[in-house]
């Protein structure tokens, strides 16, 4: 996982974590979110930069995956709230397992 920074906000809007919504995130700041199987490559596409300080998590991994992959980026890296919700969300698939 690395943290990288869209060139606008506009390129940044293509980026809010699909499970924003479920947990009653704003799809319009915070941590985005990609996922994807050769995930340097999809940043480098997407002109993404390396920033350590970014607000995208770049994740490896599968689309069927794609929801765990996002709670965990946004408890690593999203703000407090973000963070809360993940841990909640993350919570209650675990107890679901």
């Amino acid at each position: 996982m690395t943290l990288r920074r869209a060139a606008s906000d506009e390129a940044r809007s293509r980026f809010v974590a699909a499970l924003a919504s479920e947990l009653g995130l704003s799809a319009g700041g915070g941590l985005g979110v990609l996922v994807a199987r050769d995930a340097s490559r999809a940043a480098r596409k997407a002109r993404l930069g390396l920033d350590d300080s970014g607000d995208i998590a770049v994740v490896e991994g599968d689309d069927v995956h794609r929801k765990v992959l996002e709670a965990l980026a946004l408890y690593a890296y999203g703000d407090a709230r973000e963070c809360f919700a993940a841990t909640e969300w993350l919570t209650a698939a675990q107890a679901a397992v």
